[in-house]
């Protein structure tokens, strides 16, 4: 094989197993140009722990996991702690579009709301009882 064969040969192959190596890669998906003033939809899934404070003024602490149904739906699930056998203390369904989650829980009984910001949300609820709370994640 001459050189120049071999060259383009070796060409091929590198370029091949760069673009199998990304697109095997999750890192790949934020290869993607962000169009100036679109904003970042952040992850929303994972481990998060928070606190708050209800309109009577107590304040409380929990833990939730959060987890994606379909097509921008999220449950979450608020627990005394993350690794516990209790019931959930309240299980909040809804919408996550442009980093703003729109939610009811515990069957209806509350509704709410919030923004997503990188590793953080804050959001708020209302019903019997309304109030407002912080969570980030931890894992």
């Amino acid at each position: 094989m001459n050189r120049n064969k071999h060259f383009i040969l070796n060409l091929i192959i590198t370029v091949s197993v760069a673009s199998t190596s990304c697109l095997l890669s999750s890192s790949c998906t934020y290869l993607k140009a962000i169009p100036k003033g679109s904003k970042v939809n952040y992850q929303f899934t994972g481990n998060w722990q928070g606190n708050g404070v209800d309109s009577e003024g107590n304040e409380f602490a929990f833990a939730a996991k959060v987890s994606c149904l379909a097509n921008n739906k999220y449950r979450v699930v608020i627990l005394d702690k993350l690794n516990t056998q209790k019931e959930p203390m309240h299980i909040m369904e809804g919408v996550l579009n442009n980093n703003k989650f729109t939610y009811t829980a515990d069957d209806g009984l509350y509704e709410g709301g919030g923004e997503l910001s990188k590793d953080v949300f804050e959001g708020y609820y209302k019903g019997p009882v309304n109030g407002t709370y912080k969570m980030w994640r931890i894992e």
